[in-house]
């Protein structure tokens, strides 16, 4: 007798689609997993109520020792499988066939292709007919009735800390009606390079509502269909008004640099570059490592103490700009919301640097670009811009996530570019836990430390991409324009050495540079009170924000 509920254990249901998948259902060997769907059709469970013989196997079926038996001489002895990504925990449907019948349908599919593992995603609403045996893959076929959605599916496998599986781990071994064999291969593959010049586009679904909108797109969460890896993808629009011909030529000449930028650059603190299409077409997609989140939301949402986050951040961001200085690139719209996370064990953090729409090479970097809060007074005064820029944008980055001189929460109220750039350098000169790192704040980019110099002064050069002996000796004082402010001058406190972690992540700290000011409490002067604001910061040539 069937169940008159599903399985509580199941994630979905294989709904009879045709004569033949009826009879499946009624076989004698699966009516263990038989239940009655709500509109009284009988239907096949399947999930972690199936005792499989591999841990991460939902299900087989096939005419010979499977999961689930599917009669015919034209079904193979192992016909296709139902499995979970052991790292995104999605479900996937696998083609064990040996003559390659098993195929998906349905409104919105992604059918198994020539060059592609087969293998594809299955979800709500996405790839849910699959069909199996003969020429058209279509003797039997099932509707996949899924009980939660996509989110809750993987929540659902998340919970399953100890799957029901049996004693052997081994890969299955059987044959097809024409003796040929099939094998049920290692999970652990990379996709496939096919011969030719046919080159396969990524396909991919959309999760949840968008991740947020970069300089010239909107960044998504989405899923890899074929390989069950999980994405962010930052899709370019056309914009109305804008003809093909000046949009081809905009992404050509503008933002394909930012593609050019991330392929040619290997780096655990420069966000993963996978891949990108569409730049002949309306809208250009650009696929890149899918993190938790940015430096500015996990700050503001409370997820990290602003001394600590900043301890991790200063070097990981130092090796990365050093790592694009080394390589020639400016990258010019350095802050909170371009710095991307992931969570590592022991409650540490690892940072990427991402969006590099606006990154330029340093000899074709003149133009005006990134975001007022975090520009130098040499981007603003139409200056050459070099490496330095970046560095002047990290020091204000680390401002605000310390909240130096309250500077994270007066910063909406600024008006000009001026008042800016006076709260900058009285907060390098006055503030304890950023006065350390004042050298990066000179107003003169040629008196301004560089990121491999920081990285040799604070950090032994760990993690220095610029070859040691080609990083000039840093001079300790601050620029003229900041002396000129405010003297004597605190000596900079000794670094705290701690054990670091060894390479190839990068993120090796040995001193605790920002926690250090928490122990010597002096209070910082408030850019924006009435007492008289240094007359060499007056001075500063700084071009008013027009809005």
């Amino acid at each position: 007798m069937p169940r008159p509920q599903r399985h509580p254990l199941a994630l979905f249901s294989l709904k009879p689609f045709n004569d033949r998948a009826h009879d499946v259902v009624g076989h004698p060997c699966n009516i263990h997993l038989v239940s009655t769907l709500p509109d009284g059709i009988p239907a096949l469970d399947v999930g972690f109520n199936i005792r499989s013989k591999s841990c991460d196997t939902l299900a087989t079926l096939g005419r010979g020792d499977t999961d689930i038996f599917v009669e015919g001489s034209s079904i193979a002895k192992v016909q296709c499988s139902f499995e979970i990504d052991l790292d995104s925990r999605v479900v996937m449907l696998y083609d064990r066939s040996n003559g390659l019948t098993t195929q998906v349908s349905g409104d919105n599919t992604t059918p198994f292709e020539h060059g592609r593992r087969r293998r594809v995603v299955v979800q709500e609403k996405l790839n849910t007919i699959i069909g199996m045996g003969g020429v058209g893959c279509d003797l039997v076929q099932f509707k996949l009735i899924w009980h939660p959605n996509p989110t809750q599916t993987i929540e659902k496998v998340k919970s399953q800390e100890s799957m029901p599986c049996g004693q052997d781990e081994n890969p299955r071994f059987a044959r097809t009606v024409d003796e040929a064999p099939t094998v049920l291969p290692s999970q652990r593959v990379t996709r496939i390079h096919t011969p030719g010049e046919r080159k396969l586009r990524m396909r991919y679904e959309i999760v949840g509502p968008p991740l947020g909108a970069g300089q010239f797109g909107i960044v998504h969460k989405c899923i890899d269909v074929d390989s069950g890896k999980f994405m962010a993808v930052k899709v370019l629009t056309r914009p109305p008004g804008k003809s093909q011909e000046d949009w081809r030529e905009e992404l050509h000449h503008t933002l394909k640099r930012e593609v050019e930028t991330l392929s040619d650059i290997s780096h655990p603190h420069i966000v993963d570059y996978i891949a990108s299409q569409g730049w002949d077409g309306q809208d250009v997609e650009i696929f890149m490592g899918l993190k938790e989140g940015t430096l500015e939301s996990l700050v503001e949402s409370g997820g990290g103490l602003p001394t600590p986050v900043a301890d991790s951040v200063f070097p990981q961001m130092l090796q990365a700009l050093d790592c694009l200085a080394y390589n020639g690139i400016v990258h010019r719209d350095v802050k909170p919301e371009n710095i991307l996370y992931v969570s590592r064990p022991g409650s540490e953090y690892q940072f990427q640097l991402g969006d590099f729409g606006l990154c330029n090479r340093i000899i074709d970097a003149t133009t005006f670009a990134g975001t007022y809060l975090y520009m130098p007074p040499e981007m603003l005064q139409e200056g050459d811009q070099t490496h330095k820029v970046d560095v002047w944008s990290l020091f204000v980055t680390m401002l605000w996530i310390l909240d130096a001189g309250e500077f994270r929460q007066r910063s909406n109220r600024f008006k000009t570019v001026a008042e800016v750039q006076r709260a900058v350098l009285s907060a390098a000169l006055n503030v304890d836990s950023v006065s350390k790192i004042r050298e990066m704040a000179a107003v003169n980019p040629k008196e301004r430390a560089s990121a491999a110099q920081m990285l040799v002064k604070y950090y032994n050069g760990v993690g220095l991409s610029t070859p040691r002996n080609r990083v000039p000796a840093l001079i300790s004082s601050p620029s003229p324009a900041i002396t000129a402010a405010r003297a004597p001058v605190p000596a900079i406190p000794a670094l705290t050495t701690r054990t670091t972690q060894t390479k190839p992540r990068g993120f090796q700290r040995n001193g605790n540079i920002f926690a250090a000011a928490q122990y010597r409490v002096k209070k910082a002067r408030d850019p924006f009170s009435a007492q008289q604001t240094p007359r060499r910061l007056q001075d500063l040539r700084l071009k008013p924000d027009k809005s």
